[in-house]
């Protein structure tokens, strides 16, 4: 008897592992890379930044932090901004020397924002308000600058490449915001 209740719970130990295994495989298979959401916050009445961020890895294994954003002026966009930060301080941006964005055979230089006082070397900041209307909806490359005469390069998906157009269309119109209670005449 005691042999029988021992056998059966081996028996549920193991089909509860599998499950688990199963489980475990399946979810690993199916798991999307993650995909950065466009962000919007009010920064003063009228005034919206939007943004996308997003974590990509340069061809040398480096981490950089990809922010793009715009601050809105309703209902003109006043800048495009993309901000490079190494992640780790794997890397230093050489401000001195413009960013190369790179798409279907095309090469765009944008200047350093931070040319004189970068918050920290690792960071860079640039205007894409000129450059990124002529840019297509493929693929990106970006040729960042760095300390010792190299450079990083970066490939931006097609898919983030999307996204941050949602950023850059972001018009804004004032329109009231509705009352949390109505009132409701007859």
């Amino acid at each position: 008897m005691m042999r029988h209740i021992l056998r059966d719970l081996e028996w549920g130990i193991v089909f509860v592992i599998i499950t688990l295994v199963l489980f475990l495989i399946i979810s690993w298979l199916t798991i999307q890379p993650v995909i950065a959401t466009v962000t919007e916050t009010e920064i003063a009445p009228g005034q919206i930044h939007c943004r996308s961020e997003q974590v990509l890895t340069d061809d040398a294994g480096h981490k950089w932090q990809i922010m793009f954003f715009t601050e809105v002026d309703s209902p003109d966009v006043t800048s495009l901004n993309l901000r490079l930060s190494g992640l780790y301080s794997s890397a230093n941006i050489e401000s001195q020397k413009p960013l190369i964005v790179s798409t279907d055979h095309k090469r765009y230089a944008a200047t350093d924002l931070f040319l004189e006082n970068p918050p920290l070397p690792s960071i860079g900041q640039y205007n894409l308000k000129n450059i990124f209307p002529r840019l297509s909806l493929s693929d990106l490359s970006l040729e960042i600058p760095l300390e010792n005469d190299t450079t990083a390069n970066l490939n931006i998906p097609q898919s983030l490449v999307e996204e941050w157009l949602q950023v850059s269309d972001k018009n804004y119109h004032s329109f009231p915001k509705l009352p949390y209670t109505f009132q409701f005449l007859c």
